[in-house]
């Protein structure tokens, strides 16, 4: 396990190497200047002052000043004593400049330069020098201003590289911690979520990393629960098709025993066995298009129902529909608004699939009773039958797609997609779908409430 470290730490590190690394190049440049001193390459700053000085006497007798009297680093030059400039190295405006110094009674300055004098027969001699620190070596001495100056550009230099070098160093090591986020960040979208978390030393990377891993985590989970949903629609696919092939194969025979048979009576209990399975094939068919159309993609279109009307007209159709199966129903319409909002087709479809829903598990001779009421700008539907009821896990994973529930309420054409579309459709509407166990029938209770406005 690699020790954690902050990204503030790693660059206060950096800081530190950065600084102790840059003095470090100071006091090495301290001592090359201190060395080259004792060893005579560099001449001390006062050098050409005190060679002017030694060779003062020389300089003012001498019938005339030659360049070896002057040293190296100095310019001269000789005036008569009105300020005419005779001979020397000094530039025509040095020249002048050095008089009007003289004549002031000035010594110079550090950046034109320092000024001596020389008092000759009839003559006066003028030195200008600088005071600084000066390497030796002519060629040297030509390339740098001064000792000092070439010291700063080596110093300059090895700070340029040291830079570098430490920023790459740095730089590295950062890039490899995020190489590891890079890696992951690539298994994850394409989809390869089967590797171990990398560990870094850097501990907000390491968070990073741990985000990374939750959002794997939750995009493995995703994808298997996606890949159960599409093989568990596949699985009902299949049923469905099986099934579809129990109808076809008694339509087929009972079509065959009506043309063979002797009587009207007995053609027309074949015709009923053939109208009986088409229905069926029809339900087989409803409920494939249902499976189909569960992903959510389905399109909520707003528009005025009236809703006394509309329901009026599902309780005649429920009643045929109670009648077919043998049970009873009793359908109370509670409503005083002339119309509300939503999607009819959507609306009558969930209402369809909760009376389908009762229908089911509800025996021949038993009671359905339907509630259609108004609370405020909710439209409540309840239905209550004298079925088996809901188990626990029943209510808490009914409206889930594909769920089939326990075997005391389900039924071969159960293919759990009922209670999932009226719960879409209520979200859809800004409702919600309860279930619950009715405790004047015995039976299950589901209400859908829907938001009107």
């Amino acid at each position: 396990m690699k020790r954690k470290v902050t990204v503030q730490s790693v660059f206060r590190r950096f800081l530190v190497w950065f600084c102790l690394m840059t003095a470090g190049l100071l006091l090495i440049c301290v001592i090359i200047f201190g060395v080259l001193g004792a060893l005579g390459a560099v001449l001390p700053a006062n050098y050409s002052e005190v060679a002017l000085e030694k060779q003062r006497t020389k300089i003012q007798e001498a019938d005339q000043v030659t360049e070896d009297m002057i040293p190296d680093n100095c310019r001269y030059g000789v005036y008569s004593e009105d300020g005419t400039f005779l001979y020397g190295n000094l530039s025509q405006k040095d020249q002048e400049k050095a008089w009007e110094e003289y004549e002031r009674g000035a010594g110079g300055d550090g950046a034109w330069g320092y000024l001596k004098h020389f008092s000759r027969d009839g003559e006066v001699c003028l030195a200008v020098y600088h005071l600084k620190a000066e390497f030796t070596n002519p060629l040297l001495r030509k390339i740098f201003p001064g000792a000092p100056e070439g010291l700063i550009l080596l110093f300059l230099i090895l700070f340029l590289i040291q830079s570098v070098l430490l920023i790459r160093k740095f730089g590295n090591m950062i890039r490899r911690e995020l190489e590891t986020v890079k890696q992951v960040t690539e298994k994850v979208r394409l989809q390869n979520l089967d590797f171990e978390k990398p560990d870094s030393r850097i501990a907000e990377i390491n968070e990073v990393m741990d985000s990374l891993v939750q959002m794997k985590e939750a995009l493995e989970s995703s994808l298997k629960q996606q890949w159960e949903m599409e093989e568990n629609r596949r699985q009902q696919i299949r049923a469905l098709v099986h099934d579809i092939k129990t109808p076809l194969t008694v339509i087929r025979g009972n079509t065959q025993l009506a043309c063979e048979a002797d009587s009207m009576e007995e053609s027309r209990e074949c015709q009923e066995y053939i109208l009986q399975e088409t229905d069926r094939i029809e339900r087989y068919m409803r409920m494939l298009q249902e499976m189909l159309k569960s992903d959510g993609a389905m399109q909520f279109k707003k528009e005025k129902i009236k809703i006394k009307e509309f329901s009026e007209s599902f309780a005649e159709n429920a009643r045929v529909m109670a009648a077919a199966g043998g049970q009873n129903i009793t359908v109370v319409i509670s409503v005083v608004s002339d119309y509300i909002i939503s999607d009819r087709q959507m609306l009558l479809r969930a209402w369809e699939n909760l009376l389908d829903n009762a229908s089911q598990y509800t025996p021949k001779g038993g009671n359905i009773a339907v509630k259609i009421t108004e609370d405020g700008d909710v439209l409540c539907f309840q239905i209550e039958d004298s079925g088996p009821g809901f188990t626990e896990e029943d209510i808490r994973r009914g409206p889930e797609q594909f769920y089939q529930g326990d075997r005391s309420r389900n039924s071969k054409s159960h293919y759990g997609m009922g209670l999932f579309i009226v719960q879409s459709f209520a979200r859809q509407q800004g409702g919600k779908l309860i279930l619950s166990n009715s405790d004047s029938r015995k039976g299950a209770c589901v209400r859908l409430e829907i938001c009107t406005k």
